[in-house]
């Protein structure tokens, strides 16, 4: 016996046409997957700390992204609130609990706001607060600016 699909579910499966939301958190987990990649490749990429476990959560934050950018325009509207607030308060908050100090990760010199998350795994300093900070503000401005996207239009 066949399944009967409902309208709604009828003309969700023959759009496949994306929002701005969509679009844009795709964007976002793309950029995030190349610097995850480029990370592995050049540890010390413009002076970042991109060590394994650092690369690894810009990888999954980006398959996240990308997977619910595919999904629903609710769904890319959450996932983008939720981690550009994430990563704005990390890069903030290194700047506030930075200290002095030299990075056990990579051969990079004395940092003013270095953060130790976990030492020689997972170390943030000065450029990585800044690249951090603008996800962040790149996330939250794609929230506001496209936040009529969120839900579907109706046909």
């Amino acid at each position: 016996m066949a399944n009967v699909a409902n309208q709604n579910q009828m003309s969700r499966l023959r759009s496949t046409e994306k929002n701005a939301i969509q679009k844009m958190t795709i964007t976002i987990g793309i950029a995030l997957l190349v610097i995850g990649f480029a990370g592995v490749l050049m540890p010390q990429l413009f002076g970042m700390h991109l060590s394994m476990l650092h690369n690894l959560i810009h990888l999954m934050t980006g398959v996240f992204a990308v997977w619910f950018g595919a999904s629903r325009p609710s769904r890319a509207f959450n996932f983008t609130l939720i981690m550009g607030t994430v990563y704005l308060l990390v890069g903030i908050t290194g700047f506030i609990f930075g200290v002095p100090g030299y990075p056990t990760t990579g051969d990079l010199d004395a940092d003013q706001n270095l953060v130790r998350i976990v030492p020689d795994f997972l170390e943030l300093g000065s450029i990585d607060h800044i690249v951090h900070i603008l996800i962040g503000a790149f996330m939250l401005f794609t929230c506001y600016t496209f936040k009529e996207d969120r839900k579907p239009k109706k046909q």
